[in-house]
């Protein structure tokens, strides 16, 4: 095998120079000549191509690791960047779960009640009972005393249904100071002989519940203007939290008819529990006949909500004698479940 290029004279061979030149005459010794160093260049083209192959293959094998480096690094590269991408996409719903387990804040002033009527779970109330007692004399001598509870209202977030509710009791106490005014006109004019005894006028109130939803008192109004005993009676106070309105029956009733209806068998079957124990008035002395003043009740102020159902009153001499005083029917929430609107429902 021949060389060419730059390994001619590696191998033993003049680059491109006239051979002619070199035999001349000495034809037979150069001839020997030629042989040897055919073997020689035949040796030395072997020696050259071993080094060449040598180094090639030195070359190849450090190409193929700094290849294998490379690509091992991009590997790892491109699988951090694979597995950030992966931990990303995986963080993105858990800060959308995140985001959706939020509450919205309190205190926004917003209607608590949504389009779809959904219920408002509000925080109870904060209410605050204060009495106020007075007297009032001629000369020496007290002619009346009075009693009254002044309540405040506050309901955190919802300052617009407070409001409400505290102009219902603004109310409730003007009524309550006119009245004293009128009933110590009374006293002044007529007297009461017994020393130990006046005029007296008392107006109180009970929390019932509280809970968010509903704030319900039971109010006991009484007093004393002569003859053998005073007077007392009570009614409830019952107001939407989310509004601060004063509620009827037919606002709490989700269907009014079936609900005066459970109602009304309820506090009948009470009633005749106690009319076998022969405290109550005969049915014939009501007027306007039992049934009549049981139906009452769904359309006047005798009826509370409390914490296990709704109670109502019968105030004396309703259908008892005073001594017996005021008789209460309790209607469990169970027992008016499907008559009863979801939002006031216990």
């Amino acid at each position: 095998m021949g060389c060419s290029g730059k390994w001619k004279l590696l191998c033993g061979e003049e680059p491109d120079r006239d051979k002619s030149k070199v035999y001349g005459g000495q034809a037979l010794f150069m001839e020997r000549k030629s042989k040897k160093m055919k073997k020689w260049r035949m040796m030395l083209c072997g020696f050259g191509m071993a080094v060449v192959l040598a180094a090639c293959g030195s070359d190849e094998e450090d190409i193929q690791i700094v290849e294998q480096e490379e690509i091992a690094d991009v590997s790892q590269d491109a699988f951090q960047d694979t597995s950030q991408a992966e931990d990303e996409k995986t963080a993105e719903p858990e800060r959308a779960e995140a985001s959706e387990g939020e509450e919205a804040p309190e205190g926004t002033g917003e209607s608590p009640e949504s389009e779809q009527g959904a219920v408002f779970e509000g925080k109870a109330a904060v209410v605050n009972i204060e009495t106020e007692d007075q007297e009032y004399k001629e000369g020496e001598t007290v002619v009346m005393t009075t009693s009254s509870d002044r309540v405040t209202v506050v309901i955190e977030g919802n300052e617009e249904a407070a409001g409400s509710i505290m102009e219902e009791f603004e109310r409730r106490e003007k009524t309550f100071e006119e009245n004293a005014i009128e009933t110590l006109e009374w006293a002044k004019e007529s007297p009461i002989v017994d020393d130990s005894m006046c005029y007296s006028l008392e107006q109180g109130y009970t929390v019932t519940r509280n809970d968010g939803r509903i704030l319900a008192f039971s109010t006991m109004s009484s007093g004393y203007e002569g003859g053998a005993h005073g007077y007392y009676m009570e009614y409830g106070v019952n107001f939407d939290m989310r509004t601060g309105k004063l509620l009827s029956i037919a606002d709490i009733a989700e269907d009014e008819a079936a609900f005066q209806e459970i109602c009304v068998q309820e506090m009948m079957r009470q009633y005749e529990e106690l009319e076998e124990q022969g405290i109550l008035f005969d049915r014939e002395m009501l007027v306007p006949g039992l049934e009549g003043i049981l139906e009452g009740k769904m359309e006047g102020s005798e009826w509370y909500f409390t914490e296990d159902g709704i109670r109502f009153i019968s105030n004396i001499y309703e259908i008892a004698p005073y001594a017996v005083g005021k008789i209460t029917f309790d209607v469990p929430y169970e027992m008016v479940e499907g008559a009863l609107k979801e939002v006031y429902k216990k």
